[in-house]
């Protein structure tokens, strides 16, 4: 009986060290499958990931150089209407020194200019046209001068 006993023993122990053997061998291979799967996921994951941040890096790339290229634009523009500005500031200075030259030969002062005796209208028309000749002078000298020294384009 005693033999018997011990044979039954070693069967019942070969039994459940084969069973906790194989269910554990199952465990680790059903752990070992499940994380590989899930780093199949997760490295799927991570290109999607990737790819997703690479194309928003693209889209920030793209979106800096159009915003470089508007303030170019801008500052282009803006520096037209500065050269525009000048320009008529100078035509205004000429105009407004042929005015004062024209002031004066308007007032009611006695010249050799307005004799009856001569053709002071004509006299006048000459200076009322060496003015604006003169002014028109002046204005291009002012202009190229501002070219010389690269005020203008």
């Amino acid at each position: 009986m005693d033999h018997t006993q011990e044979q039954l023993y070693a069967a019942s122990l070969r039994r459940d060290s084969h069973g906790t053997h194989t269910s554990t061998t199952h465990s680790v291979i059903s752990k070992h499958l499940d994380v590989e799967e899930l780093e199949m996921l997760l490295e799927a994951y991570f290109v999607q990931i990737d790819g997703t941040l690479n194309k928003l890096s693209t889209l920030r790339e793209y979106v800096d150089d159009t915003e470089d290229y508007i303030n170019i634009m801008l500052d282009d523009k803006q520096n037209h209407l500065l050269q525009m500005g000048v320009m008529l500031t100078t035509a205004t200075l000429v105009v407004s020194a042929f005015v004062v030259v024209a002031g004066i030969f308007g007032m009611n002062i006695k010249i050799d200019l307005f004799n009856e005796e001569k053709a002071g209208m004509q006299e006048f028309l000459w200076t009322v046209g060496g003015g604006a000749t003169g002014s028109v002078f002046l204005y291009v000298i002012a202009i190229a001068w501002c070219k010389h020294k690269r005020l203008l384009e």
